[in-house]
């Protein structure tokens, strides 16, 4: 039996939400948790003196590179400051094929297209990965933040067992600096 789908789908579940993405895949993830970024060659075969690149968006950002066991960790390999100090990879699973990455303290700015590229290979294989991290949404009543509207104030004008009608009345302050 097989155990590396199953690593890699405990992580994944571990980290958030996986899905089908046309092509690729979607990881949705809550902000300031980690996410796993899924990435693995078909048929299996032992990555660890592969190349594999990580990029984000049209931006081709610089997220993760690994060469043949020199990567993005233990090197100075341009790697972009939005991604320094929060990316790693399974090291222990290359010679599984699995050239996942961890990504620690999502932030929103992660959200986007994640391309996992081995260059070398022939054909060059590219993988695409989603990744959606929703914002955390909590309750400041009572916290005195400048600028900040206050509560809303929310009336039932009709509850019925299909519909429930309110009025919503949110007071905007307008602060002149």
């Amino acid at each position: 039996m097989e155990l590396l789908p199953l690593v890699c789908l405990c992580l994944l579940s571990c980290s958030g939400e996986t899905s089908a993405a046309g092509d690729g895949v979607k990881v949705l993830v809550k902000e300031g948790s980690d996410a796993v970024l899924p990435c693995s060659l078909r048929p299996k075969e032992d990555i660890t003196r592969q190349t594999f690149d990580w990029r984000k968006d049209e931006s081709q950002k610089d997220v993760f590179f690994y060469n043949s066991g020199i990567h993005s960790d233990n090197s100075n390999i341009g790697q972009d400051e939005q991604f320094k100090g929060r990316v790693s990879h399974f090291q222990d699973q290359l010679k599984n094929s699995n050239a996942s990455i961890k990504i620690i303290k999502t932030k929103m700015v992660d959200s986007g297209n994640y391309s996992c590229i081995f260059p070398n290979l022939q054909p060059r294989q590219t993988f695409i990965i989603e990744l959606v991290v929703g914002q955390v949404l909590r309750d400041r009543t009572g916290e005195n933040i400048p600028g900040a509207a206050p509560k809303p104030n929310i009336d039932i004008l009709a509850d019925t067992k299909t519909r429930v009608c309110c009025s919503v009345k949110l007071t905007v302050i307008h602060l002149l600096q």
